[in-house]
């Protein structure tokens, strides 16, 4: 459990399941997709991708689900990078 390959497999995995989970939680109903951009102390553009939505009792839910490298920050890569992470969430 020390190698850096079964790391990022486990916790991949746990990614995964917890996707799954806030998928399940928004029930197919309506929800709004959050996007920031910001550089990191590498200078590398890094994304974050949040849902808020409204849940079965009626609060509102904000659910961190994904960061992700984009190359630069024009609207086209940007929408690129969401579509390809909604595309894997299924």
């Amino acid at each position: 459990m020390i190698s850096p390959v079964i790391q990022k497999d486990v916790v991949n995995c746990f990614a995964e399941e917890v996707v799954k989970f806030i998928i399940e939680e928004i029930d197919h109903d309506v929800f709004a997709l959050l996007v920031d951009e910001s550089a990191d102390i590498y200078d590398k553009e890094q994304m974050a991708i949040i849902f808020r939505f409204v849940d079965k009792s009626g609060a509102v839910k904000e659910r961190f689900v994904a960061v992700i490298h984009v190359k630069d920050i024009y609207s086209l890569s940007l929408k690129s990078a969401v579509d390809g992470c909604l595309q894997n969430m299924g």
